[in-house]
């Protein structure tokens, strides 16, 4: 199908000639609450925050809404990019239904790119997965397309996604989390995402993202925050500054 430099081609257009890069991470985040105050603070927070992922209802849902048009630009305005959420059962979901809220997203918000979530991470799913790839890019060539297995995966899935979210879990599970296979460190790291809830305090935070730099993960996001939704809402006060702080610093 399409070459490797033609499939990140999204990614590497839109952020990697950007300076900011020269910072060692920077924060994506899953925005699972609606426009208003929050959103506000991450644009505040651009250019270290440099994605966000829009999720209005478990997808694009059933008609536009006006006040997610309005966020959504005024994010880009910030420089931050928007992801649509898109949810893939694992690989088992129709492709027409993932193209139908793909359309959406583009038509409806214009979005930067598309977050392919509940995604599989064996070989066995990767056709599947050039169909989603394929897809996002043909309504928008540039697209960032990402896919969060939330856990490690082989070595093909950097042919079908520009960022790759291999960790998805709580704190305790961050510090025991097993090192990566050895072809990880042959990418750069804005090809990988972890995201950590359940860090309780500054302190934990500080500590685990500075395990996501020594794990090559380009983008994190660390929130005290808990199940059942630990993405619907964002760290306050110290916390918060400490972390825009902590990834952004030199490893």
């Amino acid at each position: 199908m399409q070459n490797r430099q033609w499939m990140t081609m999204g990614l590497l257009l839109t952020l990697a000639a950007s300076p900011t890069w020269a910072q060692s991470q920077r924060m994506a985040v899953p925005s699972y609450f609606g426009p208003g105050s929050l959103w506000t603070k991450m644009g505040a927070a651009a250019p270290h925050v440099g994605l966000t992922i829009i999720n209005p209802n478990s997808g694009p849902g059933e008609a536009v809404r006006a006040d997610y048009v309005d966020q959504v630009k005024a994010m880009q305005a910030k420089g931050v990019r928007v992801l649509g959420y898109v949810h893939t059962s694992y690989g088992k979901r129709p492709i027409a239904e993932v193209q139908t809220e793909i359309d959406r997203f583009n038509q409806w918000y214009h979005v930067d790119g598309i977050f392919f979530d509940e995604s599989s991470n064996d070989d066995a799913s990767l056709p599947y997965y050039k169909q989603c790839l394929t897809v996002a890019r043909a309504g928008n060539p540039k697209a960032i397309v990402m896919i969060n297995p939330g856990t490690p995966v082989t070595e093909g899935y950097m042919n079908v996604a520009d960022v790759i979210l291999t960790f998805e879990s709580d704190y305790n599970a961050y510090l025991k989390r097993a090192p990566d296979a050895a072809w990880v460190a042959k990418y750069p790291a804005r090809r990988f995402m972890h995201l950590i809830y359940g860090a309780p305090d500054a302190a934990a935070m500080r500590k685990a993202v500075q395990l996501g730099k020594k794990w090559h993960a380009g983008w994190m996001y660390v929130t005290p925050d808990t199940l059942p939704n630990p993405w619907d809402t964002l760290p306050e006060g110290a916390y918060w500054s400490g972390e825009l702080k902590t990834l952004g610093a030199a490893k």
